[in-house]
């Protein structure tokens, strides 16, 4: 596959990233976006779609691994909470392409950090609901959870999102 140009080709790769491919990240980054006064509409709503589909993917992702695994330790939340970073990883290397503008970047990127903000402070009120007090201090492990914190893969190698994690187990069929 080649970098994007036109229209059609950018919304072929936001469809696909939309949908959890994480693999055109490094390809719309080398891609070329020119909006004029025709397409400036329909990018912003493309854009700003594919950007919520992603956030509400990584949502329902961070609700099911906290709802389905049992946590009996820090240890098992703070692997939910690395799990969740990863997550994030990809979504703010689409905030940070290179061919948005810089006020779109700062826009989506200020939208990430309310988003995670809100998530934190869901939690932390849900940690007060907790009888057994085991979540306060799970919740010094999210307290660490950041968005300026989190950084992008820093080349154009799709799998690079993984070497951030140089001890993470990988399984392997």
């Amino acid at each position: 596959m080649k970098p994007p140009v036109t229209y059609f080709e950018w919304k072929q790769m936001f469809d696909k990233y939309a949908q959890g491919d994480d693999t055109v990240i490094h390809l719309m980054n080398e891609g070329t976006l020119t909006m004029d006064a025709g397409t400036y509409g329909r990018f912003s709503i493309l854009i700003e779609e594919t950007y919520k589909k992603r956030k509400q993917m990584w949502l329902d992702k961070f609700k099911n691994a906290s709802q389905n695994q049992i946590i009996r330790s820090p240890s098992d939340f703070a692997i939910i909470i690395s799990q969740a970073k990863n997550g994030l990883k990809s979504i703010l290397a689409f905030v940070d392409l290179k061919p948005f503008s810089d006020d779109l970047k700062k826009t989506l990127k200020d939208d990430l950090q309310s988003f995670v903000e809100e998530v934190k402070k869901s939690l932390k009120e849900n940690a007060f609901k907790d009888r057994s007090n085991q979540m306060n201090s799970f919740l010094l492990v999210f307290d660490n959870m950041d968005i300026n914190k989190v950084t992008t893969p820093n080349s154009n190698n799709p799998n690079d999102i993984d070497n951030n994690f140089p001890n993470k187990r990988r399984i392997i069929f």
